[in-house]
């Protein structure tokens, strides 16, 4: 977290909307709140577009997995059927 100088005294302060030392109104919490407010949408809107990601790797590994299981059992098959005597 950082930390302010006071508008009217000063003295380094983290933010807060008043001073603790003198009590003046610190203008530059608002700036700082609305700094992380847009810091907390860029990772919601982020975290959100990973997710989908997420889903979408899932069903396309759940189809690859679903082909191979076809193809090796396709490939054990045609096995038994070139072992059998005809």
């Amino acid at each position: 977290m950082g930390t302010f100088k006071c508008a009217s005294c000063g003295q380094e302060i983290k933010p807060a909307a008043d001073c603790p030392h003198c009590g003046a109104h610190q203008p530059q919490w608002v700036e700082h709140l609305a700094e992380i407010e847009r810091s907390i949408a860029e990772m919601k809107a982020r975290e959100a577009a990973i997710a989908a990601e997420q889903r979408q790797i899932a069903a396309k590994m759940q189809a690859a997995l679903f082909q191979r299981d076809i193809l090796a059992h396709a490939g054990e098959e045609r096995l038994k059927q070139s072992a059998r005597p005809h």
